[in-house]
């Protein structure tokens, strides 16, 4: 099997790493009166006030950290990120989420934790959330790698543009349903692009990735 041309692959967490649909997102946006079609994050930025935003931020962390305890690893996860570790790739998560949120979730993993991941960015991380590329680059500067040699893994819009401004490869994951789904009921960015590659489940990434 060829060497793959990624030295690093960075995950998106919710829908990634675990199994979709946790947390409850319409439920969120409505305990926060959010639109339907405005990212969460942004909405929050967009607050009048300290206290509203704290408020919102409030909200989004009890909904997070309910959503943490109950979640799960995907189909392939921990097979994918052992094989990593193994071959020496480096690996990394970039998420929306709280810090806080990701060490609860990483709980149900049973054979990682945090420290099989070099880099962790969140949203306390420095920089601008996805969909921009802050992170990304942040990532691969902190991966010690060229934004081109490396792979970014998620289930939505943001992930994929992110990395694909950033100047990475990146894979959209579907879970099992429709590509289109991925983009469905959400507003449209200007950093949107086309994934480099779709698939099904992170198993599909020992292929693309020569594992």
């Amino acid at each position: 099997m060829a060497a793959t041309p990624y030295r690093a692959v960075l995950f998106d967490f919710d829908g990634t790493l675990t199994k979709p649909d946790a947390l409850d997102f319409a439920a969120v946006r409505n305990a926060m009166g959010c639109p339907l079609t405005s990212p969460i994050l942004e909405f929050i930025e967009s607050l009048a006030t300290e206290e509203e935003r704290a408020k919102a931020h409030r909200i989004l962390d009890e909904f997070e950290q309910e959503a943490a305890r109950a979640s799960v690893p995907n189909h392939g996860a921990e097979e994918v990120i052992l094989l990593l570790r193994k071959k020496g790739i480096d690996r990394g998560i970039i998420t929306r989420n709280s810090m806080a949120s990701i060490r609860e979730a990483l709980k149900n993993f049973p054979t990682l934790s945090a420290t099989d991941f070099s880099v962790i960015l969140t949203r306390e991380s420095a920089g601008r959330p996805k969909p921009h590329p802050d992170g990304v680059l942040e990532a691969a500067r902190l991966f010690g790698v060229p934004p081109g040699e490396m792979l970014v893994v998620g289930d939505f819009i943001f992930d994929i543009a992110a990395g694909k401004a950033a100047g990475a490869a990146a894979a959209l994951i579907t879970n099992g349903h429709d590509a289109a789904e991925s983009w469905r009921g959400h507003i449209q960015t200007p950093l949107l692009a086309a994934p480099d590659f779709t698939i099904s489940s992170l198993i599909e990434l020992k292929g693309i990735l020569g594992l």
